[in-house]
This record gives C-alpha cells, sequence and structure tokens, in this order.
C-alpha cells in the first residue's frame, strides 16, 4: 500500500530526489550535442524545480512559524491550489526519474531497447523523447504555480500579489478540468483522517502555540465557510473559480491560514507509487532532516547550499563530483540557502609542504 505523502514530505523528498535526478541527466546529456537536447530541457526544468522547491520550503516555514510579511495573504491560496500542485510534481518527477533509469541501463546495455528502435535504427532515447518533453512542460506549469504562490505570500507589491492570486486561481480551475486522474485522486481524500484529532505536537517541526493544542479538520471544515468570502474587485471571477474547485476534497473551502501546519495536509499519492518513495518521501525520512534543513534556512543565500543540501538529504557529494554531477547541480538552490561549511575527514585534507630555499650566488652590481 504505502505510505500517503503530505505536503511536507512532498517538498523534503522532491529535494532529496531533485538533486539525483539532476546527476541523472547530467549523465545522461554528456557529451552534449544536438540530439541530447532533450535532457538538456529536462535538466534545466529539474533544476528550475529543485531551486523553486527549496524558496518554497522556507516560505512555507514562515507560514508554520507564522512570521509572514502579509499574514492576510494566507488566506488568498487554498488548500486544494497546494494539494493539486504538489500531487502532480512529485508523479512527473517520479515519470523523469523512471525513464532516466530506463535510459541508463540501456546505455549500459543492462537493458533491452524497444523491438521498434532497433529494428529502425533508432537512438535508444528516441522512443521517449515525446514523453520527456510532456513531463517538462508538466513540471514547468507547476513551478510557476509555486511562484505564483510565492509571489502572493511575499511580494511587497500589491498589485503584483493579486494578479499573482487571480492568475494562480485560473490556472488551478484549467488544470483540475483537464487532468480528471488528479482531481478523482484528491477526491480520494475524504476518509483521510477518520474525524480522529491529530495532536500538532506530534509533526515533525512544528512549535505549537499553548492556546490551541489540537486540530480537528471536520470541526474546522463546517467552520470555514466565511473564509470563502471575497472582497476585491475581481470577487466575482474568484467566486466562480472557488465553486468550480468547491467540493475537490475536504479541504475545499480551507486556506492556508486555516491550515498552516504544511505536515498535516495529506496528498492523494503513496510512496509506493513514487520512484525512490519509500526511502525519501516518508515520514521518518522527512523527522530525521528536517531539524537541519529548518536550520539550513536561517542563513543567507550563498555558494555551496546545494552541497549543504545533499550532505543533509544523504547523498554524497564525492559521487557527485565524480561524475560531473555536482556541475549540473550547482546553483539549483544556491537562490535561496545559506552557507554551511563541510567537515572534511583528515585524510582528504591536503597536507602542505614547505621548502627551504637557499642562495647559491649572490649578484653584485658595481
Amino acid at each position: 500500500m504505502g505510505e500517503k505523502l503530505s505536503v511536507t514530505t512532498a517538498i523534503i523528498g522532491l529535494l532529496a530526489v531533485g538533486g539525483k535526478t539532476i546527476d541523472a541527466l547530467w549523465d545522461l546529456n554528456t557529451p552534449a550535442n544536438k540530439a541530447n537536447s532533450v535532457f538538456a530541457t529536462a535538466l534545466q526544468e529539474i533544476k528550475q524545480c529543485r531551486s523553486t522547491v527549496h524558496i518554497l520550503y522556507k516560505t512555507f516555514s514562515l507560514v508554520e512559524s507564522a512570521q509572514l510579511p502579509f499574514p492576510e495573504r494566507g488566506t488568498w491560496i487554498e488548500a486544494d491550489y497546494l494539494i493539486a500542485t504538489m500531487t502532480d510534481t512529485v508523479l512527473a518527477v517520479s515519470d523523469m526519474q523512471a525513464i532516466c533509469a530506463t535510459l541508463n541501463l540501456e546505455r549500459q546495455g543492462l537493458a533491452t531497447p524497444l523491438a521498434e528502435d532497433v529494428a529502425m535504427g533508432h537512438d535508444y532515447s528516441s522512443s521517449y523523447e515525446q514523453s520527456i518533453h510532456a513531463l517538462c512542460s508538466r513540471i514547468r506549469w507547476h513551478n510557476l504555480s509555486m511562484t505564483m504562490m510565492m509571489t502572493i505570500l511575499k511580494c511587497p507589491g500589491e498589485s503584483d500579489a493579486q494578479n499573482s492570486r487571480v492568475g494562480l486561481e485560473r490556472r488551478m480551475t484549467r488544470l483540475l478540468a483537464a487532468n480528471t486522474n488528479l482531481s478523482g485522486r484528491m477526491r480520494q481524500l475524504e476518509d483521510v483522517f477518520d474525524g480522529q484529532v491529530v495532536d500538532r505536537e506530534s509533526l515533525p517541526h512544528y512549535s505549537p502555540p499553548a492556546r490551541q493544542q489540537a486540530f480537528w479538520v471536520p470541526q474546522r471544515l463546517a467552520s470555514s465557510a466565511a473564509s470563502m468570502v471575497t472582497t476585491s474587485a475581481g470577487g466575482d471571477q474568484r467566486s466562480d473559480n472557488q465553486d468550480t474547485l468547491r467540493m475537490l476534497s475536504p479541504f475545499s473551502g480551507y486556506t492556508l491560514a486555516d491550515i498552516p501546519v504544511l505536515s498535516i495536509i495529506p496528498l492523494p499519492v503513496t510512496t509506493a507509487e513514487l520512484v525512490d518513495g519509500n526511502e525519501f518521501y516518508t515520514f521518518a525520512y522527512a523527522r530525521r532532516v528536517s531539524r537541519d534543513l529548518s536550520e539550513l534556512m536561517q542563513y543567507q543565500a550563498g555558494q555551496g547550499t546545494s552541497q549543504s543540501l545533499g550532505v543533509i538529504l544523504g547523498r554524497t557529494n564525492n559521487t557527485s563530483i565524480d561524475n560531473g554531477g555536482s556541475t549540473s547541480s550547482a546553483g539549483s538552490s544556491n537562490e535561496s540557502g545559506p552557507v554551511v561549511g563541510e567537515v572534511q575527514p583528515d585524510t582528504q585534507r591536503k597536507k602542505w609542504r614547505f621548502r627551504r630555499f637557499r642562495v647559491k650566488q649572490r649578484w653584485r652590481f658595481p
């Protein structure tokens, strides 16, 4: 069956598998040439997605700690928008991982290419080119949606935030109307809590306030109808969009202001459905790395963030450097993270030797 993902485990899992996928695409794109341009496109999209997810993690940390510069804007983002975006993102990245794994095996001669490609003399990657382009489009779509969410929550300009709000609602309406599989998945969340009270203290990297110790979704669902009222000039259009999405899941009508604990928002996807799901998308993995990730987000942006993420998330940087992967993944998260110095083992430290120079002949000038 597998473990059901939450928004928190999805974000942390994407950070972990993002670096791994970047390295795989880097290998497939080497040597770089026109025939491998599809891998270069996929590499760019995965790098951009990982960078955006990194910044999103930092932004949502402000949501959970009630430190947003504009806290009232938390009501502008529906919980369903976040559920839909993160669900389809992890599915798309997982599909990209599966294609990369298959192509790497074929390149190494450990897997048999499709008979049609062999008969027609096609390159081993040609049969996957259309699928890779489709996945790049999906990932690019969700990357822009996540960027709009961050603009809503942090942009100082009110008009820019309002434009992102309207744009996000329209994008979600189009996405869920066209993607019936995703809409069907969201309707499967009905019994996720079974009417039980969830203790906030049991959630990872969350400090519960003294005034509220438990969170009961069915109770809040009944009382959150008032949050659906819009007061801006574009309220009629947003109301129509909200009516379209209102019955998608039990969280329809909720906003980030209603549910600031992202680890309590489930996604309609399980670890068994994802490549590396049981390794990087589990609650136990999120709990193990969440403290170090939270500390990483406290620092200013700078070089070395991608390497620091690799250390925290359990990836070895030496392997990436040997394979050339560090060049591809460097900069994927440098826009939003701190510099953390990595401690090198004594055996890897370079020993400097100082030599003494003796003057054998002295020049005399008249």
